[in-house]
């Protein structure tokens, strides 16, 4: 016997003898075979200050030992799931040569890994672990209240079943553009001589695809002045601290508690900038004392008051007058804002008068602005401690949940404005603590915000890891975006168990903030199927002159998700163009759904040019768009003016296929589905077999199990009848199916695009 010297250890080994990796026995009882997730890496981890012993176990047998000769080479027990899948041998290494040759994702199973390590280091580990605390995870954040009480997983956690099989050899274009990030000469007189168009940003991608247009089909450049001059110019000089603020101008008590209500309905519950009771007192204070000390005395909240009439003046505007709606009181807010170096000391004052003036700057188009002061108001949160959760204990529940509700509001348009312009989130949610939903209180306003924050986050992590500059393989980009609808189930049970509630108090119609929480839900669809579309249009552009086209495989394996976006795209433009006058002219968020909706429909029906509700909705979106314009909004004239020119564009690629005899791509799925219901694969049958096997399992839990059901009739058969007796969950359920929101449906889309017979095992609605 020898000594084997192994970092810092002695081990008493045989020889001559053979070690194996992956030992099948040990020699000692004291030692286990530890499993591991991924590479094992045990590395030189202390125990009791000293390095622990990493044993490589001979092996039971040694052949030479024996007098044998040594045996042939067996494949490797750790072999990839490709080889495994293709019956071939695999080196075990990762990635293996195969993969490496046949440039496809090398991917191992989990677990399949093994090391020996001594029995008393495992004992120390469970010791040690056994000591640790457990910590809140920082996904129990944005979890639904049950699931922070129970700390259980989120549905997205769930390990989904595998992909079926792809062409391996099919790659897309997740963004067609080009590496480094483009840039454009800017007209701006007082700024730099270009503007950067991020290459994630949907603010810049009608320019991007403008230019992508143009240069493939060698037309002139000839597109809308995309960067120039401000759509709603404004200057303003800062006070000095020490001046006096002008009270002059300022509407009656009874107009500004008027205003004060109009800025409460527009902005609803989705956004809480203020506590309203602390609001009127100030206002009532100021209109029946001495209105200059109050406004020198309080000059923050002075400077806050002007804003809120600034939005209410915009809110009711219908002028299409050069300057933006309510600028007179906004100018005179921004004069009076004190100095960034005293600002932040009055800090949940300063949070929210730095999150309304960022609102406006957005609406009126100015996003780099708007995220400079969202950007602050955020710094100042986190100085306070809004990120984390407070104790209510020392700083009362009211404060608590006014930080609470204020810190959910930044985190909503930090996403959405970081989003838009295509930049890093100031935040990140690893860094969150504070919940969205204090643990077993539940209402309607408290869920549809939670909806609104964990969408918000979704789509963020969309256009994070989905949209690349360079080809990405088509199983890994079906598998993230799988992934993606996945967790939109969860988001959908959550809409049909909140409509529920709202339509068992009610008959009126959805409230404002479900609808804004329901366009939201799509447009996360539509960001995450439109680089297929992307895709196919960068492929076509390639090939325009060649007319070598196979598209069989790939729209038989894309064609539910293509149809999804398509669906989803339908269904916004239909939700706006509703007659209930809920149609927002001045906050931007409406026209940016309609916007997107319609440049996703406008690509759609360029490349699938027999899509039946294609040309009626792309009608619906100029409609929406000339409302907008007819009421004084100069940011959707602009807008309008964009897509026309994208649409002139599309029509030129459409007529080149057509002269050229190119490939009429069809989405069969959507012509056939269009006569048995709005499902977007069209499979109303399989639906419907999902829907009664589902049943029997969820029979015994009441609400869940009879709501869900009745969305799979209602979005599976638009326009046909409910049963006679229309009880409030059918009502919320007929709603929901109107507006294409069924967690049923995702489910079979996820089905489709995975193994139909464990998928439904483990999304059980029940769990």
């Amino acid at each position: 016997m020898q000594a084997t010297k192994m970092r810092g250890c002695s081990v008493a080994s045989p020889r001559p003898t053979s070690y194996s990796r992956h030992a099948q026995s040990s020699d000692t009882p004291s030692s286990l075979n530890l499993r591991l997730h991924g590479p094992s890496s045990l590395g030189t981890a202390r125990n009791h200050g000293r390095p622990a012993c990493l044993l490589l176990m001979p092996s039971h047998r040694s052949d030479a030992s024996q007098g044998q000769q040594p045996r042939k080479a067996r494949r490797t027990a750790n072999a990839c799931i490709a080889c495994r899948q293709s019956k071939i041998k695999c080196s075990g290494a990762e990635p293996c040569g195969n993969c490496q040759r046949r440039l496809v994702r090398c991917r191992f199973e989990e677990g399949c890994n093994r090391v020996t390590v001594s029995e008393r280091y495992l004992l120390e580990l469970r010791k040690q672990a056994g000591h640790q605390q457990p910590k809140r995870p920082y996904d129990v954040a944005f979890g639904y209240p049950s699931e922070a009480e129970a700390g259980s997983a989120s549905p997205q956690s769930e390990e989904l079943p595998p992909l079926r099989t792809v062409d391996d050899g099919r790659s897309i274009w997740t963004s067609p553009f080009s590496r480094p990030s483009t840039t454009i000469k800017s007209t701006y007189k007082n700024k730099a001589n270009w503007v950067w168009l991020a290459p994630s940003s949907p603010w810049s991608f009608t320019a991007r695809l403008t230019l992508l247009m143009t240069e493939k089909l060698n037309l002139a450049y000839s597109a809308p002045d995309f960067f120039g001059e401000d759509v709603y110019p404004l200057q303003w000089s800062p006070a000095t601290a020490s001046a006096t603020p002008d009270i002059g101008g300022l509407p009656s008590i009874d107009h500004a508690l008027y205003l004060f209500e109009t800025v409460k309905f527009h902005l609803g519950q989705n956004y809480r900038f203020f506590d309203q009771d602390a609001f009127v007192k100030h206002m009532r204070e100021f209109y029946s004392g001495s209105p200059v000390r109050k406004a020198a005395e309080s000059r923050l909240w002075f400077v806050q008051f002007l804003l809120v009439l600034a939005f209410g003046k915009a809110f009711l505007s219908r002028s299409n007058a050069r300057d933006p709606p309510g600028s007179k009181y906004f100018v005179r807010a921004m004069s009076l804002m004190p100095e960034i170096t005293s600002l932040w000391k009055d800090s949940i004052m300063a949070i929210e008068v730095l999150a309304l003036a960022g609102l406006y700057l957005y609406s009126i188009d100015q996003r780099e602005s708007a995220h400079v002061y969202v950007g602050q108001a955020i710094r100042i949160a986190q100085l306070e401690g809004l990120h984390t959760q407070l104790p209510e204990d020392e700083l009362g529940v009211d404060i608590v949940m006014r930080c609470r509700n204020l810190w959910w509001t930044l985190y909503v348009m930090d996403r959405h404005f970081s989003s838009s312009l295509g930049l890093p989130m100031s935040t990140q949610d690893s860094d969150i603590t504070a919940l969205v939903n204090t643990p077993g209180t539940s209402s309607q306003q408290g869920s549809l915000l939670g909806l609104q924050v964990r969408l918000s986050r979704l789509l963020s992590f969309i256009i994070r890891t989905i949209y690349k500059t360079e080809q990405t393989q088509l199983g890994e980009f079906l598998e993230a975006t799988r992934s993606i609808l996945h967790s939109m189930v969860a988001h959908a049970r959550e809409m049909e168990r909140t409509t529920y509630i709202n339509f068992q108090s009610s008959v009126d119609a959805i409230s404002k903030e479900a609808r804004h929480i329901t366009l939201l839900y799509h447009q996360c669809v539509i960001v995450a199927t439109r680089p297929l579309l992307l895709s196919v249009l960068k492929e076509r552009l390639e090939k325009i002159d060649r007319g070598e086209e196979d598209w069989r495989s790939f729209i038989e394996t894309t064609q539910p998700l293509i149809s999804t976006g398509i669906k989803s795209a339908v269904m916004t433009l239909q939700i706006l163009s509703t007659d209930d006058g809920l149609l927002e002219l001045f906050l931007p968020f409406d026209l940016e759904f309609a916007y997107a909706a319609a440049v996703h429909l406008a690509m759609a029906n360029a490349l699938f040019p027999n899509l039946d509700d294609g040309p009626t909705s792309s009608q619906e979106a100029h409609a929406i768009l000339d409302e907008m314009v007819f009421k004084g909004n100069r940011v959707a004239a602009m807008r309008k003016s964009e897509l026309a020119h994208l649409e002139t564009l599309f029509g030129e690629l459409a007529k080149r296929a057509e002269r050229r005899g190119l490939q009429t791509l069809t989405l069969s799925s959507l012509q056939a589905g269009s006569d048995a219901g709005p499902d977007v694969d069209g499979s109303t049958s399989h639906d419907n077999d999902v829907a009664a096997a589902a049943a029997e399992d969820d029979s015994r839990d009441g609400y869940h199990a009879h709501s869900d059901r009745t969305a799979v009739s209602t979005a599976g058969a638009e326009g046909q009848s409910l049963a006679p007796q229309l009880a409030p969950e059918a009502v919320s359920n007929e709603y929901l199916g109107n507006i294409g929101i069924s967690s049923y449906e995702f489910l079979s889309i996820v089905d489709q695009m995975g193994d139909p017979e464990g998928c439904y095992d483990a999304l059980d609605l029940a769990q």
